[in-house]
């Protein structure tokens, strides 16, 4: 299991942080606890009508704070469009330049998306998709010219993935009450690697985000990601 593995090599560290494995940096294993620091991530919305941000309730914090009971990543919005992808990223570094690598993540957060739900708008967990991916560019939300947000790197489309992002899993948690929701801890991780190639700095990105076909509110705490990053073998290189 991809926690045991990164957990051996960062169980004694607290804050989050990435470190080279070797001088080669032909691989590189990162650790990032999203409840006791979130200033390095930067989040983003897509797949929604520019301008409308406040129709679609868009928020996010860094709930870090003593006063906090439930602490990390907060991030929310109302699925207005029947397609709102929610994200958060952040840059790998020092890793070689142009040189192929294999990425696999393991994702935890908090919940409050019950099971077995299903209304007019869909089911408020089963239908909000989580995804994690992997980009040599940097992932970001642009303004296309009929006026909608969307990202300008493949992540597929709801249940499906795409070229820069696979689906990992839904955010439904093991409650069946659908009036009285709270929020319970899930981990997700990457059924497979994903194949990406670093920049010419030796950078690449990884995000990790939700692909929603719920029409309605989805709010996550995101608490820890693990990543490890292998460079690819021959026969393994991106396409």
């Amino acid at each position: 299991m991809l926690r045991r593995s990164v957990l051996l090599l960062f169980f004694v560290f607290s804050l989050a942080f990435w470190t080279a494995a070797d001088p080669g940096h032909n691989h590189l294993d990162a650790s990032f606890d999203l409840r006791r620091s979130c200033s390095t991530w930067q989040v983003g919305f897509a797949d929604y009508l520019a301008g409308q941000e406040s129709f679609y309730h868009l928020t996010w914090e860094c709930a870090q704070q003593p006063t906090n009971l439930l602490q990390g990543l907060f991030i929310s919005g109302m699925n207005n469009s029947d397609d709102l992808f929610m994200f958060l990223k952040h840059p790998m570094t020092g890793l070689k330049p142009l040189t192929d690598y294999q990425v696999q993540a393991q994702v935890q957060f908090l919940s409050k998306a019950p099971t077995g739900c299903v209304g007019l708008g869909g089911d408020p967990g089963a239908s909000v998709y989580v995804k994690f991916g992997a980009s040599t560019e940097e992932p970001s939300a642009i303004v296309e010219a009929d006026g909608m947000v969307r990202m300008n790197v493949d992540i597929g489309n709801q249940s499906q993935g795409g070229a820069h992002a696979e689906v990992i899993g839904n955010i439904a948690t093991s409650i069946t009450d659908c009036h009285n929701t709270r929020y319970e801890a899930k981990e997700l991780e990457t059924p497979t690697p994903l194949h990406v190639r670093s920049d010419e700095r030796g950078i690449l990105w990884i995000f990790v985000g939700t692909d929603s076909g719920f029409e309605g509110r989805t709010s996550l705490i995101y608490t820890e990601v693990l990543v490890q990053i292998r460079r690819a073998k021959a026969g393994h290189a991106q396409d």
